[in-house]
């Protein structure tokens, strides 16, 4: 009996790079179940706190962003943008960077500082009122929460808004919400849900 060793090496051969190649697609299948995926809570929180730095107390709206899988979603950045204003109202700037709860922020913070997001939780901080102020709220950004009566483009006078938030990470999926904001003509009486 001969062996054909030419037709045993080609299937072999053949066999070899199909593995190969099934082993690929198996790895690239798991990077893309396991990229982490954002999530925007559906509940909006409503609070205020004592910024003990400054002597002042706020009332913030904030909103929870999760990830729901096990790899680190980098780099998350949110994004707030004006889709509808009371009539009369004209707004310097329709869209602005979010600040995240307990990252740093100066008069020098220009944009959004980007955060990495495991298995726990973040807090959004989405817009404020100041117990300074009334009638006006201001979008949550970094450089307003520094100086919120020298931010012009940020403020909110009195009235209803509706806000679309969205985060995204260099990583994997974003994901957007829409809330119902109400600038108040007292500052207490800062609301939002979600539409």
């Amino acid at each position: 009996m001969n062996t054909n060793w030419e037709l045993i090496l080609g299937i072999v051969g053949a066999a070899t790079g199909l593995l190969a190649s099934l082993r690929w697609v198996i790895k690239d299948i798991g990077n893309i179940v396991s990229r982490p995926v954002l999530k925007l809570s559906k509940s909006v929180d409503v609070k205020n706190w004592n910024l003990a730095d400054i002597a002042e107390t706020r009332r913030f709206i904030t909103i929870e962003v999760t990830n729901n899988r096990r790899q680190t979603a980098q780099r998350c950045v949110a994004i707030a943008t004006v889709v509808k204003q009371p009539s009369g109202v004209t707004l310097l700037q329709k869209t602005f960077p979010l600040h995240w709860a307990g990252i740093p922020y100066s008069v020098l913070t220009t944009g959004a500082e980007p955060v990495d997001i495991g298995m726990e939780p973040r807090r959004l901080d989405v817009a404020f009122t100041t117990h300074n102020d009334t009638d006006k709220a201001w979008i949550a950004m970094p450089f307003a929460l520094s100086a919120p009566s020298k931010v012009r483009q940020a403020v909110l006078p009195k009235g209803e808004y509706v806000l679309k938030i969205q985060v995204s990470c260099s990583n994997g999926k974003g994901d957007s919400k829409l809330l119902k904001l109400l600038s108040p003509s007292n500052w207490q009486d800062l609301s939002a849900e979600q539409i």
